[in-house]
């Protein structure tokens, strides 16, 4: 008897595997896309997610750790789990809602826009580069298409 097993699969199985899901597709190059960005961001201790939650909190807006997990798409306990290194680093606060003491308010230190400042230029740097090294994509037409693809 053999260890071997024979299976056989369905047409859809051999399409995902040649590469054909959309899904895995962009997965996949928004790994590599995320390590390009992480490689500029790291000489700040920063990753691209990171940087954008610094960004976002950056703004006018008032974001509680929830308001910023439901823009962000995600969790609260993964945005909770980002944001901590950064509170620990003092990048950011976050204090209690005077509204809702239930609810925590998250606001960029002096340190963290710094931070923010100095990171900024190596993410432009990054987009840049994704961009020279592009040319023959049309940027803005794929962050349409993107923008598309992510909407409810």
């Amino acid at each position: 008897m053999s260890d071997t097993k024979t299976f056989t699969f369905v047409d859809e199985v051999r399409e995902a595997r040649r590469g054909a899901c959309y899904c895995l597709a962009v997965r996949q190059a928004s790994r590599r896309l995320m390590r390009s960005y992480d490689e500029k961001l790291s000489a700040h201790g920063l990753t691209v997610g990171q940087f954008a939650m610094l960004c976002y909190i950056s703004g006018p807006e008032e974001y509680t750790v929830q308001a910023l997990a439901d823009f962000l798409d995600m969790n609260q306990s993964a945005l909770s789990r980002g944001l901590a290194p950064l509170e620990k680093q003092g990048f950011l606060i976050s204090r209690s809602d005077p509204d809702d003491g239930r609810k925590r308010i998250l606001e960029l230190t002096p340190l963290g826009a710094e931070r923010l400042n100095q990171a900024s230029k190596s993410w432009k740097s990054a987009q840049q580069e994704l961009s020279s090294q592009n040319e023959e994509l049309d940027i803005g037409s794929l962050m349409q298409t993107i923008a598309k693809l992510g909407a409810d």
